[in-house]
């Protein structure tokens, strides 16, 4: 439904424009607002929903928690089949910009009774159609059968940051780096820095637990390259993705202390 809203509403600017004989293009450097969430008000309504069922997928609780008093219980059934894939997933926008340097933090928790099989995107910052240039959710061949550019995965009872350049592609990806002591009932604090490009000038840097998660490749922990398939930028979502292959037990990741800012300071759990 959500997306649905915004490409109507993007294409519509865009045939405004394209009527006058000129296509717009995203600029470099544009603003976009701080983001937090610790779930305290017992509210979702910053968030986009990509869920069968809010009322069972996304349930605010008081325990586990990160901080303060509540948390947000995201469950993940083996019914849950949403647009193309199996998931349950909250998604934020305009918080991922071309040629924006932006800041991502939350804290996760693994159920004790989570049952690891297959692959689970706990986050991704996913690519959006091109509304300037007249694409859409509904074109051939679909964008959300691609990989997205970035994602946090969890596999074989490890969290793995992949990367992938190639749009249209799937299980075309690179792992940037691994986290190999991910233990289930334990809060794991996560920070993903990245400089928005569709060029060579785009990087990534990624800690967990206050550790540089990507393998040095100079003096930094930095990864260099495109992580925008276009000027219309990611979007930014966290929860649980399992993509067409249906999970074979209900499982459930706690979330806490979501922020989207401009520094490290500003996000950090």
């Amino acid at each position: 439904m959500h997306r649905i809203t915004v490409a109507c509403f993007c294409l519509f600017v865009w045939t405004a424009f394209s009527s006058c004989g000129k296509i717009p293009t995203a600029e470099e450097n544009q603003t976009f607002e701080n983001f937090s969430e610790d779930f305290e008000s017992g509210s979702l309504t910053q968030f986009s929903f990509l869920v069968a069922d809010p009322a069972v997928n996304t349930v605010i609780v008081n325990n586990p928690v990160r901080q303060g008093t509540h948390a947000l219980c995201v469950t993940l059934r083996p019914e849950d089949y949403l647009n193309n894939g199996y998931r349950a997933e909250l998604s934020i926008y305009n918080r991922c910009k071309y040629k924006t340097d932006v800041y991502y933090g939350f804290s996760f928790l693994v159920d004790t009774t989570y049952e690891d099989q297959r692959y689970n995107l706990i986050c991704q910052w996913q690519d959006l159609p091109n509304y300037m240039a007249g694409e859409g959710w509904t074109q051939t061949p679909v964008l959300y059968a691609s990989s997205p550019p970035v994602a946090l995965i969890l596999v074989d009872d490890q969290l793995q940051l992949k990367y992938n350049e190639k749009p249209g592609s799937n299980n075309q990806t690179e792992i940037l780096g691994t986290y190999n002591t991910l233990l289930k009932g334990v809060w794991v604090d996560v920070v993903l820095h990245a400089y928005w490009s569709t060029g060579n000038d785009g990087f990534l840097e990624c800690w967990v637990n206050g550790q540089p998660l990507i393998n040095p490749a100079g003096d930094d922990h930095k990864f260099y390259g495109r992580n925008l398939f276009n000027r219309q930028g990611n979007y930014f979502k966290f929860g649980q993705y399992r993509g067409s292959a249906p999970p074979t037990h209900t499982n459930a990741v706690y979330f806490d202390v979501v922020k989207v800012g401009h520094s490290y300071a500003e996000v950090a759990p």
